[in-house]
């Protein structure tokens, strides 16, 4: 399976934590390069996290995709 996550923030970063831990069969998780210093430390910590070029090349190659961003009424 391979995942995308559009947004990189703390909500992410939790996620793909938590996904490691677990016991699913992830052979791929793709991140937005939104944030780069959130980007390249989950990418550092997990050999499977790489950071896509742009929100269209991690479209293409997700069989998932999150949508983890905070709506514009809480920012």
């Amino acid at each position: 399976m391979k995942i995308g996550f559009l947004g990189t923030g703390h909500i992410t970063s939790s996620v793909i934590e938590g996904i490691f831990k677990s016991k699913l069969n992830v052979k791929k998780i793709y991140i937005s390069p939104r944030n780069r210093l959130i980007s390249k430390k989950i990418r550092k910590k997990f050999k499977k996290v790489s950071i896509s070029k742009n929100n269209q090349q991690l479209l293409d190659t997700s069989n998932w995709v999150f949508f983890s961003c905070y709506s514009k009424s809480r920012a």
